[in-house]
């Protein structure tokens, strides 16, 4: 049975992967919303604390809070657009994927890039899956996209059970 799917890798889905990365299962709006009002709380606690107790490590320890808070945005806002920009040529290309039986072939079309591979699932490193995609490493640092949208011939289920297959515990689904 082949399953069939495709994934423009435009800013959304760079987002995504840039999110998966950092926050790995965790689900990111809720991480950053629960970091930024643990941070808040905490930058609010110790300004009224110098308020009544005037102490340098208070200041260091202020801070650091809005280093961590600073941080936070960062990772969730700025770093997805910078890994976007940064993919220069390689903005906005979509690969086409069919899911065969014991392998996975893969075809890239755009103005500069034109490739064909196809990959045995056994040589797959780990398999992550949100609601929105899944997401195909090949090795630590090498990430194929799929939109489930786009899937044609089999449901998300179906190619879920493919890929547990062949990957069986590196198989790790995202609550969101």
């Amino acid at each position: 049975m082949e399953i069939k799917a495709k994934c423009n890798y435009n800013f959304e889905a760079i987002r995504a992967l840039t999110h998966l990365a950092n926050y790995k299962r965790a689900n990111p709006k809720k991480r950053l919303i629960t970091w930024m009002v643990l941070l808040t709380v905490l930058m609010l606690a110790i300004v009224l604390e110098m308020r009544f107790f005037p102490n340098a490590s208070l200041s260091i320890a202020f801070w650091a809070s809005c280093i961590a808070a600073l941080l936070e945005l960062y990772l969730y806002f700025l770093l997805p657009k910078i890994r976007y920009n940064a993919m220069a040529k390689s903005k906005d290309i979509q690969n086409s994927y069919i899911f065969l039986d014991d392998s996975l072939k893969t075809a890239t079309k755009s103005d500069t890039y034109n490739g064909e591979a196809e990959i045995s699932y056994s040589m797959l490193f780990k398999v992550y899956e949100t609601s929105r995609y899944f997401f195909i490493f090949q090795t630590k640092n090498l990430a194929f996209i799929v939109d489930k949208h786009t899937l044609e011939g089999g449901t998300s289920t179906q190619l879920r059970e493919k890929l547990t297959a062949f990957v069986k515990d590196k198989f790790i689904i995202c609550r969101y």
